[in-house]
């Protein structure tokens, strides 16, 4: 379904936007990896390389001119941009009272401005060639907000605003803009969580289908809206948790 398809994957490294790269490649796709990790950025590159046409380049998000860069690499090298995977970012845990100012700037410059910076460089050469799809990961905390994450949950409730006014906007060029919303995901990131032997199974109680997301399963969420199968799809969140925000799961009843 992205046959042919030029796509720009950020966060490419490793963990999700890895899986997402993976999944385009195996649609016969092209892919530029970015992420701002240089010595995993290689690494990846060298593992896809044998999985389709693919190559990368260090960029930090939240300096403009590195995605400026980045879009213009990707259209001179794979010979245009058709899709953005919007998915490099930063996570992070702190109460509310101890949370300091460059910890709060920082967070919003990664995950809320430099996902700005990329959908506006990235629609530039998908304005010219008549259209394109850009794919936001967000996460649940876009909406459903936990403790200590005051700043990471603010910049992804800011990144949903975004996506849906983005869409608004750039429909009228041709680009469909969406969100897929990861709950946990089996990810360097979320490692403290998923393999803690009790914390783990105690949230897992609270996952209706009972297991965590692997990347695998985000991937392919991302790459139905990149595709032409969700050609009428835009500013909307795809939500991928496995049930955990529908609702408190009934506990199962005693025999």
């Amino acid at each position: 379904m992205t046959e042919g398809k030029v796509a720009l994957v950020t966060g490419g490294a490793q963990g999700i936007g890895r899986a997402i790269a993976r999944r385009l490649l195996a649609g016969a796709a092209a892919v530029m990896l970015a992420d701002v990790d240089e010595e995993a950025l290689e690494r990846t590159a060298a593992e896809l390389a044998a999985e389709g046409r693919c190559e990368a380049l260090t960029v930090d998000i939240s300096n403009r001119a590195q995605v400026r860069h980045a879009v213009e690499a990707c259209v001179e090298r794979l010979g245009g941009l058709h899709v953005l995977s919007a998915n490099a970012g930063i996570a992070g845990v702190r109460p509310f009272m101890e949370l300091e100012d460059a910890e709060w700037e920082r967070m919003l410059a990664v995950n809320l401005t430099g996902t700005f910076r990329c959908l506006q460089e990235a629609a530039r050469p998908m304005i010219d060639a008549g259209g394109g799809a850009m794919v936001v990961t967000t996460s649940t905390n876009a909406f459903w907000v936990e403790s200590g994450t005051a700043h990471y949950s603010a910049s992804k409730g800011g990144l949903l605003t975004l996506v849906r006014t983005a869409a608004l906007d750039l429909a009228q060029y041709g680009i469909r803009v969406n969100a897929v919303a990861p709950g946990i995901v089996r990810t360097r990131l979320a490692h403290f969580l998923t393999e803690d032997p009790v914390e783990g199974p105690a949230y897992l109680e609270h996952v209706p289908l009972r297991r965590f997301a692997e990347p695998e399963d985000i991937a392919e969420a991302v790459a139905f809206l990149a595709s032409d199968a969700a050609a009428y799809i835009t500013g909307e969140q795809l939500v991928v948790d496995g049930g955990v925000t529908v609702g408190v799961p009934i506990p199962e009843m005693p025999e």
